[in-house]
């Protein structure tokens, strides 16, 4: 059965934007948990419905992207495959210039170049590799690869963004109808935003990008710097910490799920994905003033002149840790509103945000026993999750 998907969230390690070990954040904001084998799919919510596995794989999937006629696999470690019935049938080892070292690297993101059923074109982020010495920090890069190339497939490098941390790298690709490119690009790292990314314009760090590929390079494809010298061109948005995974709907309007750091998990939602958006990280975190020592009970206020909240949030409570995002949803038996698919890496449920009577509203549609690092839709509708410890699981109706 061939798996139409729209981005599959990306895997665990850059799954979880707020979690990284001690040298990243002191206190850490989480602590992960041992990825344990699990013996099948269990849901402990949701009515009438399935959960069995789709895809055996030996390492945790970040991304189920169409490819001209093909479903290709991207996987966390560096290898990419073919989706072929129930097999994944790797085409392309790029594992040796992945850098897996930290929970939060890795291979993070996989799109087609464009939309010809021919192409065999595609755009990647991740991780460069380098030492595994906690003091040495790798490039985020964007890289066109040819898969045509096979398993020797060299990416062509076309974006640099240095870090400063080993976590909160984001990154999710959505190709545009124009050819263009956003991308999604965390604060760098560390508790609190330390470095300021989020709301510094001229910072490629905490926020989105818009850009074109032009012969061999990256460039910007937005006019929103204009005659301000200190907003770099390639910047849409800001005022992001952790954008682990975005999705367009039918009207243009750009969903995003950030993770959050001690409080709240956000879905952040604009009509327009062009219209330039300060998000508020890191002078909001939900709808709440941040402080580094502010309580997860501080009163709520409407964000200041030029902030946008986010349209729903949660919190940690329940074993819930950190957001991922999905694909947008068209109405179907499973989700009859239709939406922005989203989940829970640590609590395994699986929501869908839409519009209701008051507002943007969250359905929740199953809850599994899954560590969940990706969400994607199959052609037959079913919601498919990629487990932590690897394999793609289908949530069906019965």
């Amino acid at each position: 059965m061939r798996p139409i998907v729209l981005g599959l969230m990306l895997v665990l390690p850059v799954l979880s934007g707020c979690l990284g070990p001690a040298e990243e954040e002191s206190p850490p904001a989480f602590e992960w948990p041992e990825p344990e084998p699990i013996s099948g799919c269990e849901l402990t919510s949701g009515h009438n419905l399935s959960c069995d596995l789709r895809l055996e794989t030996s390492a945790a999937v970040i991304d189920i992207a169409p490819l001209g006629a093909d479903v290709i696999v991207s996987m966390l470690d560096g290898t990419i495959a073919r989706w072929a019935e129930n097999e994944a049938q790797i085409s392309v080892n790029l594992t040796s210039l992945v850098s897996t070292c930290h929970n939060e690297q890795g291979l993070l993101a996989f799109e087609a170049m464009n939309a010809n059923e021919s192409t065999n074109q595609a755009l990647i982020v991740y991780v460069e590799a380098g030492p595994c010495d906690p003091s040495h920090v790798s490039d985020v890069v964007v890289a066109v690869l040819d898969l045509e190339q096979g398993l020797d497939a060299v990416p062509e490098v076309v974006l640099r963004l240095p870090q400063v941390k080993r976590n909160h790298n984001g990154a999710d690709l959505i190709r545009l109808a124009d050819g263009s490119f956003l991308l999604s690009v965390g604060d760098g790292g560390g508790s609190n935003d330390p470095y300021g990314h989020g709301q510094n314009t001229s910072s490629l760090l905490g926020g989105i990008l818009h850009f074109s590929i032009d012969n061999g390079s990256a460039v910007s494809a937005s006019n929103v710097s204009g005659d301000h010298d200190d907003h770099d061109g390639f910047l849409l948005h800001h005022g992001l910490r952790n954008p682990f995974r975005m999705a367009l709907d039918p009207t243009g309007g750009l969903w995003i799920a950030d993770v959050g750091q001690w409080c709240w998990e956000e879905v952040n939602h604009i009509p327009s994905w062009d219209d330039p958006t300060n998000f508020g990280w890191n002078e909001r975190e939900g709808h709440m003033p941040f402080s580094a020592d502010a309580p997860c009970d501080t009163p709520l206020t409407e964000p200041g002149e030029g902030l946008v909240d986010p349209v729903l949030t949660y919190g940690h409570e329940d074993g819930r840790c950190s957001i991922l995002g999905g694909p947008w949803l068209e109405p179907s038996v499973l989700a009859p509103t239709g939406g922005f698919l989203y989940g829970d890496f640590c609590s395994g449920e699986v929501w869908v945000a839409h519009p209701g009577d008051s507002g943007i509203e969250s359905t929740l549609i199953a809850t599994t026993n899954l560590f969940i690092v990706g969400l994607a839709v199959a052609e037959d509708g079913a919601i498919l999750l990629s487990s932590w410890t690897g394999g793609v699981y289908a949530v069906s109706a019965i």
